[in-house]
């Protein structure tokens, strides 16, 4: 998807955003990972911060810059995100609650599962909206791969989804990766690796 840890500037620098991945932080220790990849022409990144426990927090931002959001998870499971975008209106920002039924802690995607997220949003001009999706969860392969200089573990998956306030189903593809205990998630395709760093300018919400 679990605290959010305030992180220090100085554990990361722009000026060290070309140097190779530090592997070996990546897969025996916490170091934060910056993951970069792409669907169709489509490119995003996200961040992953691990704490040594249950916690991950991690950072995303697509639509070419104009959208980023951040994610808690415990466990595995996502608790609560937060949103802004370049955008005016209600979407200029958010704060999501979620509850998720049926999803087990620790959960490493390698079968088959059907369960709920009921997601409780704020919006920037103090509108609610809650809904509850359905997800059915099919388990495709897991293997190493790798991704810039460094192998990770990877499991792949397929999700269908349906909106049970709206009705709207949908289709999705994920890339799971237990040793950061986070995933990417393609909307139109399978999404593609493209590269991983240990350094980076961390992300900040969109002002």
């Amino acid at each position: 998807m679990l605290r959010y840890a305030v992180l220090s500037l100085a554990m990361l620098t722009g000026a060290a955003a070309a140097e190779p991945a530090d592997c070996d932080a990546i897969v025996k220790a916490t170091a934060p990972v910056e993951l970069t990849y792409h669907e169709g022409d489509e490119a995003s990144v996200i961040q992953v911060y691990r704490d040594g426990s249950d916690n991950t927090v991690v950072w995303l931002k697509t639509m070419k810059g104009k959208f980023v959001a951040k994610g808690v998870f415990e466990g595995g499971i996502l608790t609560t995100g937060e949103t802004t975008s370049a955008y005016a209106g209600k979407f200029k920002s958010s704060t999501v609650k979620y509850l998720q039924q049926g999803m087990p802690r620790h959960f490493d995607r390698r079968s088959d599962l059907k369960y709920s997220t009921t997601s409780s949003v704020v919006y920037a001009d103090g509108s609610t909206n809650e809904s509850t999706t359905t997800y059915d969860y099919r388990f495709k392969s897991a293997g190493h791969e790798s991704v810039g200089p460094c192998t990770l573990d990877v499991v792949r998956g397929e999700s269908d989804r349906v909106n049970e306030k709206t009705g709207k189903a949908s289709h999705s593809w994920s890339l799971y990766f237990p040793q950061l205990t986070a995933a990417i998630i393609g909307q139109t395709t399978e999404p593609v690796l493209d590269d991983i760093r240990t350094t980076f300018v961390p992300m900040t919400p969109i002002q």
